[in-house]
């Protein structure tokens, strides 16, 4: 479930219309970013998705969000539809070295056999 436009229009006011990682005005050329990168089993919707200029996105690459975006990303969505995947806050346990691990754990948890 791919995000929608009216889940972009949610994300955009959520956001105060700025980019996630560097907060300036993002305008007509945000991109989506997946915190969790697709490659990495990361959820094509909107609870795994905000808005990013491209240079933004393209920096951050494959990495995984740090604690403080997880939190701040968690803060603008506690009340919202849009809601937050649950490996996210994971990472918020995960032990230094064992993000991806952590990661990896939380999304196969919420796999059906």
């Amino acid at each position: 479930m791919p995000v929608g436009p009216d889940e972009y229009r949610l994300m955009d006011v959520l956001q105060g219309g700025r980019c996630f990682y560097c907060g300036e005005p993002v305008g007509a050329k945000a991109t989506f970013d997946h915190l969790i990168p697709l490659a990495y089993g990361g959820l094509d919707a909107a609870p795994n998705v905000v808005l990013a200029h491209r240079r933004c996105n393209q920096r951050k690459a494959d990495r995984l969000p740090t604690a403080e975006e997880v939190e701040r990303f968690a803060a603008q969505r506690r009340r919202s539809r849009l809601g937050v995947w649950p490996p996210l806050l994971a990472l918020l346990d995960a032990e230094p070295g064992d993000e991806w691990m952590t990661v990896a754990r939380a999304i196969a948890g919420m796999t059906k056999p």
